[in-house]
């Protein structure tokens, strides 16, 4: 296989040196990861913004390593274009500095990185852990990967992304695949100085299905969510198409 690495903590960031360890056994490894820290970037990309690009040799083993000045999703499309010649295989983003579960996906640049590869047709994977937990990342990523990729379960339809859970646990208490939680915060911008505030984010308290990522995570169980791209559904425009009586406000039978 040709898999791409990509991350938004950085190419030097240890989650990601272990996470290039764990792939390296299915194939030829070639990274494109920022060379700054990019959280919250989600699938940001920098328009009209000079990307500059750095070669970091064969680091961690790869056949090929590049750090860019951009966001975590320009490194993603960067390495498609950078690398013409190579027919990727997979993308597998992370192992993320900390959960990407519930709500989190919708600003995190990890699975940014990740959703950026559906929309050029290649399977993806996100990996997050909390950073105290790496050593279970360590022990089972490589594992899990392994697993998905023989059972033919990597799609260009959705990517998979893998959370581990809370640090209290030293072991799994299980693994199995989820839905997207909720996790919603409290957004709360602290005041440290005239006009300048600093953003920390609080949990709001809400209870969540125990099929969902944000359980798993708390109860000790490795998840694996399907995550699309398409955030429309057909029954909703259905039902607005048939509730909505739209051709009253303009008459088709008059527009030449």
């Amino acid at each position: 296989m040709n898999i791409l690495v990509v991350n938004d903590d950085g190419i030097t960031e240890k989650g990601f040196h272990l996470l290039v360890e764990a792939v390296l056994p299915f194939g030829e490894v070639y990274i494109v990861a920022p060379e700054y820290h990019q959280s919250g970037k989600s699938q940001a990309l920098s328009l009209r913004t000079p990307i500059e690009v750095k070669d970091y040799g064969n680091l961690y083993g790869a056949k090929s390593a590049l750090s860019t000045s951009g966001t975590p999703a320009d490194c993603t499309r960067m390495a498609f274009m950078l690398h013409k010649e190579v027919n990727f295989d997979l993308v597998v983003s992370g192992i993320n500095r900390g959960p990407n579960i519930g709500s989190d996906i919708l600003h995190s640049g990890t699975v940014g990185a990740a959703s950026e590869a559906l929309l050029f047709g290649v399977p993806a994977i996100a990996v997050s852990s909390p950073h105290l937990n790496y050593p279970m990342a360590e022990k089972y990523t490589s594992k899990i990967i392994g697993h998905l990729i023989d059972k033919k379960l990597i799609s260009s339809d959705y990517l998979l992304n893998i959370n581990f859970p809370a640090t209290r646990f030293e072991e799994p208490v299980g693994i199995g695949f989820t839905v997207q939680g909720k996790h919603y915060h409290e957004a709360v911008y602290d005041q440290i100085g005239d006009n300048t505030y600093v953003s920390s984010y609080k949990p709001l308290k809400i209870t969540e299905d125990g099929n969902s990522d944000v359980y798993a995570f708390h109860n000790g169980i490795i998840s694996i969510t399907p995550v699309i791209e398409i955030r429309s559904k057909l029954e909703i425009t259905n039902k607005l198409n048939n509730q909505s009586e739209l051709n009253e406000i303009i008459d088709c039978g008059k527009i030449k």
